[in-house]
């Protein structure tokens, strides 16, 4: 009985790192590009506030973990298109499947590879991004920009006023908006004299239009009354909060779950924080997913002489293709028209359909 041909490991580690070869660059070069972008993004503010010495090189190189693992799906994509095409181009995916190797085989060790980058992905945006872009956001608000916070981010955000301390449960800088504001007045002598709440403050461009505003006075002898007050104000203005504000990517997957419960048990929703906590787990997802869709694009045993440039104006298509259709669900989720889980994972689950689809109706030979 004739045994039928399979890759020897030394094939394997071949076709791998055909793959990781283009991958690599693919990564360096379009994080250049981001950077590039992002530096004359900030170009004004660069040059008011004298960011281009050690303070800016700082900031660009603490973003680098967090760009590095927003483009790792599209390098991956790259990197299985262009790994390919090289070889398609020489002829060697033809001789191997003329030897009976099978698509599934051929496409098995970049498979291994993208599983390998996504648990890598997933580490990185776990451990070094949250860390690395708080000290960044922290480098460019306060010490590059010199904005001075007035308070602490912690399960709220606390604020030092005049004559007391600012409490808030959650910042909406879309709006912007604050929710579950508390306000705390202090005597002359550091005593507690009366508590404001209010359920909620718009910001109206001049100042805080707080909304269910009440007040708890409280009277040297202990005792508390309730009322009404319209006349408070608020110094704190948008930035304050702006500095203060911790974006989803500054939180590991602990933390953010652990905000998300906390804005639930005070009755806050926690809105688009759900959709960023799924995010976290199908971002790194993705880095396989393109990866199988590369190879499911590029086993094609006919060499062509213009399968390296269609290959890759095939995965700058689809690399757009695939953040564009993540921007629109996320906003869509984030903004309520659907539910959070969709929003984070229905890019991923039509990008490995289309995937799955291609290389199962591809032409084995």
């Amino acid at each position: 009985m004739k045994t039928r041909p399979r890759l020897s490991p030394t094939v394997d580690r071949f076709i791998a790192g055909q793959f990781f070869r283009p991958f690599s660059f693919s990564l360096a070069a379009f994080t250049g590009i981001y950077l590039l972008v992002d530096i004359f993004d900030r170009f004004d503010d660069l040059m008011r506030y004298g960011g281009f010495n050690r303070l800016g090189l700082e900031y660009f190189l603490l973003k680098l973990p967090l760009i590095m693992s927003q483009l790792l799906p599209v390098a991956c994509l790259a990197g299985a298109l262009l790994g390919f095409a090289l070889l398609n181009r020489t002829g060697e995916i033809l001789a191997l499947q003329g030897l009976g190797i099978s698509r599934l085989e051929l496409a098995a060790p970049v498979i291994v590879v993208g599983v390998l980058i996504s648990v890598f992905d997933f580490l990185l945006t776990e451990t070094v991004v949250p860390l690395a872009t708080r000290q960044a956001t922290q480098l460019y608000s306060v010490e590059i920009k010199k904005r001075h916070p007035l308070g602490v981010f912690a399960a709220g955000i606390w604020i030092r006023m005049r004559d007391g301390f600012l409490s808030v449960d959650w910042y909406d800088p879309r709006r912007p908006e604050l929710w579950g504001v508390t306000v705390f007045h202090l005597g002359p002598d550091g005593t507690l004299r009366d508590i404001h709440q209010a359920a909620s403050a718009t910001w109206d461009g001049q100042g805080w239009q707080l909304k269910a505003l009440k007040i708890l006075r409280l009277s040297q002898t202990g005792e508390i009354t309730v009322g009404t007050d319209d006349d408070l104000r608020l110094d704190a203005k948008p930035a304050d909060f702006n500095v203060l504000r911790q974006n989803p990517e500054e939180f590991s997957l602990a933390e953010l779950n652990h905000y998300i419960h906390g804005l639930r048990r005070k009755g806050l929703d926690p809105g688009g924080y759900v959709v960023d906590r799924d995010l976290k787990y199908a971002l790194p997802l993705a880095c396989l997913i393109m990866a199988a869709l590369g190879v499911s694009l590029s086993l094609d045993p006919i060499p062509r002489n213009l399968s390296l440039s269609r290959n890759f104006g095939i995965g700058i298509g689809l690399g757009f293709a695939y953040w564009l259709a993540l921007g629109f669900t996320s906003s869509f989720g984030r903004s309520g028209l659907i539910p959070a889980w969709t929003a984070a994972w229905l890019p991923n689950a039509t990008f490995a359909v289309l995937a799955l689809s291609i290389f199962l109706f591809g032409e084995e030979r």
